[in-house]
């Protein structure tokens, strides 16, 4: 295991120096039609979930490149990123400076100070939280709840430990930990787990309402919504969403939701997808088996063809871990 950057701060800047890093650190590919192509997708997931109308003010926990927010910025009317490196919300206000209610800044720690009191709309952090301490995801939690207005909606996800593929991620992090150095610190911005009984008591901790989650992926989603008056102070509970204990406001968005499960959500078939880019990515698999495999398939479906392309952006950007195959 290589030596890390002494801090979260540093790690992040050290990832995004130039834009091709900062693009390689956000997806992986550091190719501009794969990270539109992810952004894309995202977006609509995020679309879905916070129910985006154009008058929202909206901010995102971790913007990295503008990724998603590129993709956002047009549809509201305020669009403002965070992220705890400077590069990194340097390289998001570059992508969005086309839209005049769009920016973003450069946090020092887990807050969203840039932010007053009941201000913003909605919000949403993708592929981000899976990075943190749990200490600093609780905190983020909290200041969500401060910057929201009542009714207020918050999405997130999480990788999530209690499914498969899930655990498969997870077990990779495991073997790498276990040949490196254990003298040395582990890298503070690795990938880090949950399960969802683990993320219900975060956000209800918060004292924010669990109004809609997927669980049926390696990743879990979650939308939070600030009830209009306090809720009762109670202990936590990491039981599933009982829409009868809901707020009245809170019970009527939980069932919009449910109804737009399928957009939020990933489709098998994309859960798949993923669990098979794994076997190269971690268990040594050639690209190219995977991608012929891939690309035989009638179609192929959009799930795949998003695949398709941001393994094979990967496989160019790294041609040295896998040679090319003879003819």
């Amino acid at each position: 295991m290589s030596s890390s950057p002494e801090n979260y701060k540093a790690a992040w800047n050290a990832r995004s120096a130039t834009l091709s890093d900062g693009m390689a650190a956000v997806d992986g590919s550091a190719d501009e039609s794969v990270l539109a192509a992810t952004g894309a997708f995202t977006a609509s997931q995020v679309h879905a979930a916070l129910e985006l109308v154009p008058a929202d003010r909206v901010f995102e926990i971790g913007c990295g490149v503008g990724r998603i927010g590129a993709q956002l910025a047009g549809h509201v009317a305020v669009w403002h990123g965070i992220d705890i490196a400077e590069n990194m919300a340097s390289l998001a206000r570059a992508r969005v400076d086309s839209h005049p209610g769009a920016t973003a800044t450069a946090v020092d720690g887990p807050h969203l100070k840039p932010f007053a009191d009941a201000s913003m709309d909605k919000g949403y952090c993708v592929a981000v939280f899976i990075h943190m301490d749990k200490e600093d995801m609780v905190l983020y939690l909290r200041d969500v709840a401060r910057v929201l207005k009542p009714g207020g909606l918050f999405y997130f996800d999480h990788w999530n430990l209690s499914h498969p593929v899930g655990w498969q991620r997870f077990a990779y992090e495991v073997d790498q930990v276990a040949r490196g150095d254990a003298a040395e610190r582990k890298d503070v911005a690795r990938n880090q787990f949950c399960t969802p009984e683990e993320l219900r008591l975060y956000v209800r901790a918060a004292g924010l309402e669990l109004v809609f989650e997927h669980t049926d992926a390696h990743l879990v989603g979650m939308v939070a919504r600030k009830p209009e008056h306090p809720l009762p102070a109670a202990a936590p509970s990491p039981q599933p969403i009982d829409r009868s204990t809901l707020t009245a406001g809170s019970a009527a968005v939980a069932e919009r939701l449910e109804a737009a499960r399928a957009d939020i959500g990933f489709s098998p078939r994309w859960v798949q997808c993923f669990a098979e880019a794994c076997e190269v990515l971690i268990g040594g698999l050639h690209p190219a088996t995977l991608l012929d495999r891939w690309r035989a398939e009638p179609g192929p479906p959009p799930e795949v063809a998003i695949h398709i392309a941001w393994l094979d952006a990967i496989w160019h950007r790294h041609p040295h871990l896998w040679p090319p195959v003879a003819a």
